[in-house]
């Protein structure tokens, strides 16, 4: 699980993969369609993280300079030495010039579903008492936002890296009472299809790896899901609209275990520039106690380098895919887009049982904390692998700027255009897309 991905949006549901990521403007745009107006009060400058030091750190600046405080400590430095000693017996006992940050954003929005809706989305990058150098930063998030419809979403996530990177715990949770928008599965699914879905929700995903040397991470992978009071707010005449052929939405409970198995060697994980990431992450869910039978795999590669020909250019590649047979339950299919890859596309705009997604993207500083990005993406969704065709992929594009809100640990704001033959999207977030 990677938390660059690190957002609020039910991207692959059956709990394999949440990218923790802070992404108010997606989470609320992927629920209601018709947002009439909506503000995200962003302060580039003034609200920069609110740094808090520790204890030691004004002795060790003292004693050691201003050049010691102020270069970062991990956001330039390859893990790949750090990761091939699962014990890292040689480990600094602590990173005292490491300072700790808080980055919080408020947000106001209003759509005729829920009326005025008040949030906050709350943002913390840290380093555990005890870890050094070595270590990469861990990140938490918490999200509350309500209406006056009485809807509420509470989330939390963190990537958590324990001392010298011996143990990485990834967990996401929280309740929604909110209204989601769902089309049914295929590759061409009708946009006359969509429905919004209202549902009260429960869930916890977490993956819990240990370093085994050399950058590679494995271990066990659990996922809860529970679905209550599900109904279609359209209406015919009175009468609910009626749904798909398959994938209906309906009251449902997923319960999972699995393992997961990680390549990573980027030198940090909200920001990387070099190094690469590789994940495979099996789970089953077994049809127990009026649960859902059925068994997902994610994959995910990346690719981080500065080629010669382009100075000063960071060139990101990703490659993901979600693979499932059974029973899924339709919050479950994997969807298509969303604001990590192909955006443009409303995220889970198309599903299924399967999705592939490939994209490339290119990221170039221009001044101080400025940047900014072109990416370039493709993929498909299918039911079975004997439907399965690249006849009409489905494709996308775009570009974004990019402000770095903590240089001594690099966090940037993200806002990018995606556009595509199915829609296009605006998106502000937290951290990289991948």
């Amino acid at each position: 699980m990677n938390p660059v991905s690190l957002a609020l949006y039910d991207s692959y549901a059956a709990g394999l993969y949440h990218p923790l990521k802070p992404n108010l403007y997606l989470f609320l745009m992927q629920r209601m369609r018709s947002v009439s107006f909506i503000l995200l009060a962003i302060l580039f400058v003034c609200f920069s993280p609110v740094v808090v030091k520790s204890p030691a750190h004004a002795q060790v600046q003292a004693q050691q300079g201003p050049l010691a405080a102020d270069t970062p400590p991990d956001s330039l430095q390859s893990s790949n030495a750090v990761l091939s000693d699962p014990f890292l017996e040689n480990a600094s006992d602590e990173d005292e010039a490491y300072r700790n940050s808080l980055v919080p954003v408020p947000a106001i929005a209003y759509t005729p579903e829920t009326s005025l809706m008040l949030g906050i989305v709350a943002f913390r990058q840290f380093k555990p008492a005890a870890a050094g150098p070595e270590t990469r930063a861990s990140q938490f998030f918490g999200t509350g936002i309500y209406t006056l419809n009485r809807q509420l979403i509470l989330e939390a996530g963190t990537t958590f890296i324990l001392p010298g990177e011996r143990w990485i715990h990834d967990v996401y949770g929280g309740y929604n009472f909110f209204p989601a928008q769902y089309f049914p599965p295929g590759f061409d699914a009708p946009e006359a299809d969509e429905r919004t879905v209202e549902y009260r929700r429960l869930f916890f995903r977490g993956d819990f790896v240990r370093n085994i040397g050399n950058g590679w991470f494995t271990g066990p992978a659990v996922n809860f899901e529970r679905l209550q009071s599900v109904r279609v707010t359209e209406t015919d005449e009175g009468e609910p609209q009626p749904l798909w052929s398959r994938g209906n939405p309906e009251n449902n409970t997923v319960a999972g275990l699995g393992w997961a198995l990680r390549k990573d060697t980027r030198n940090s994980i909200m920001t990387p520039l070099q190094g690469h990431y590789l994940e495979l992450t099996a789970v089953l869910h077994p049809a127990i106690a009026g649960s859902k039978g059925f068994g997902s795999l994610y994959l995910d590669a990346r690719r981080y380098w500065k080629p010669a020909a382009l100075p000063g250019t960071l060139v990101a590649a990703q490659f993901s895919g979600m693979f499932t047979a059974g029973d899924v339950p339709f919050q479950a299919m994997p969807p298509f887009g969303g604001e990590s890859i192909n955006r443009g596309y409303y995220l889970g705009r198309f599903n299924d049982h399967n999705v592939a997604q490939l994209q490339l993207e290119l990221r170039q500083p221009i001044w101080w904390r400025f940047g900014a990005v072109a990416f370039a993406s493709t993929g498909e969704v299918w039911n079975r692998f004997t439907d399965f065709s690249l006849s009409n992929p489905k494709y996308a594009g775009g570009a974004g700027f990019r402000f770095d809100l903590n240089p001594r640990d690099s966090l940037n704001v993200r806002i990018d255009y995606g556009f595509g033959p199915h829609g296009s999207g605006l998106y502000i977030t937290l951290g990289e897309a991948f």
